[in-house]
Formats: structure tokens, sequence, C-alpha cells
């Protein structure tokens, strides 16, 4: 996705949840829950793609520091403001205008971080290989949230980008996944296991891809999860 969508605040309804269709909410509640599952043995919190703060409360109510990176200095603008506005220290809760390919020149807090990309942050990320050296540069364990690439996980993005009322929808399927587009700017893919893996070992990054709920797939840094089976799917509650 180009940097203008998120600056002229078309991304915002990507993340509207009056907007968003039970089965995104239901996905956003399943990678929660993973996050939980992952980040009880880290420190604190590195969200890439963060815009205003996706998960800064979630930090804050864990008592663990985060840091928030996104592009777009109008995020970084507000988060900020949110973090004096809930009483937050500013060295420990802060946001930078930096992006993943960053991340070996950032100083992130605590001595065990964990960096999480949320709601498929990874398929809006227009430079993949350099999202990639930024990864392997930081040397972070990381939790990368993605979509499958099944008919269902498809059909469910297309009703998504459909609700947040974006100009001719349209999806295109090869090698490297799924990716949908509009003319209003959406340019998003859900890359399939495969490619992304063998991207990822280009790099020297030994990767897991972990199932959460019914349409959601995650990149995570090998051994997060110990004996957790790679393909398990959670019960729908």
């Amino acid at each position: 996705m180009s940097h203008q969508f998120y600056v002229s605040s078309l991304g915002d309804r990507l993340v509207d949840d009056a907007l968003l269709p039970e089965r995104i909410r239901l996905f956003l509640r399943q990678e929660e829950r993973l996050l939980q599952e992952v980040f009880h043995s880290f420190d604190s919190l590195v969200e890439v793609g963060s815009m205003h703060g996706l998960h800064l409360n979630f930090a804050a109510a864990s008592a663990k520091p985060y840091l928030g990176l996104d592009i777009v200095e109008r995020y970084v603008a507000e988060g900020n403001e949110r973090v004096a506005d809930l009483g937050l220290p500013a060295k420990d809760y802060r946001f930078l205008a930096r992006g993943v390919e960053e991340l070996g020149e950032i100083s992130a807090p605590g001595r065990r971080p964990l960096v999480f990309a949320p709601f498929n942050c990874l398929g809006n990320i227009t430079d993949l290989p350099g999202a990639l050296n930024g990864l392997a540069a930081g040397g972070f364990p990381f939790l990368l949230s993605s979509y499958h690439t099944d008919p269902l996980s498809t059909r469910c993005r297309e009703e998504y980008y459909s609700a947040c009322g974006y100009g001719d929808v349209r999806m295109h399927r090869d090698a490297l996944g799924v990716r949908f587009t509009a003319t209003d700017g959406l340019d998003t893919v859900a890359y399939e296991p495969g490619y992304l893996i063998a991207q990822f070992a280009d790099k020297g990054i030994e990767v897991e891809v972990v199932s959460f709920g019914d349409i959601g797939a995650a990149y995570i840094s090998s051994g997060l999860l110990g004996d957790r089976p790679a393909d398990a799917r959670p019960a729908l509650p």
C-alpha cells in the first residue's frame, strides 16, 4: 500500500470498528489471543505498523514497555498524544516515525522485546525484501499476523475491503499469494506460505507458520511456541 493511502486517512477505514465484518472482528480477537500466548515470555512490545497504537493498551495492561513504529507521522503524533492522555510514562511508551526496514538501527525497550506486526501489516509493506532485511538486522524474535490464502480467507477479505467502502475491489491470485486492490489505493497481499518461508530463508531467518482462528496465519520466529502444533487452529468461541 502506498504511503499516501494512509496519509490521506483512507487507510483509517481498515481499523474502523464500525466497518469491520464479524469474521474480521473474530480474526482480531484470535490474533490477540495468540499474541497473549507468545508475549508472556517477553518484557516489551515493538509494534510495527502501529498506526496510533493498535496494541498500546495491550502493552500497558501487561505493565510492559511499548514502542510503536509507523512511517505515517500523523499516526506517530496521535500515538504520543494517547500516551500523554493515558498518563503513561513517555520513557516507556512512545512512538517513532520509522519502518520495519530500520529495525537494526532502533534501540528497542526492555531486555527481551517482541516485534509484532498486526492485522496483515506484512502484506501492506511495499518493500518486502527491505522489511525482511530489517527483521534480520534487528535480530529480535517476531510475530507477524496475516491471512491464509484459501477460499474462505479470501472471501472474508473481499467482504472486509468492500465493507470499508473502497471502490472497485479486485482480487488477483498468483504464485506469490492473493492480492486485493481498489481504485482508492488499497493494495494488500496475503502471501503463500511457501513463498514467504523461502524469502525468510534467503535472509537467514527461520520461521514457523501458525494458524489462528479460521482465517489467520502467523509467521513466528522458530521455537517461540514450543510444542504447539503449527497447524493448530483454535476453536471458534
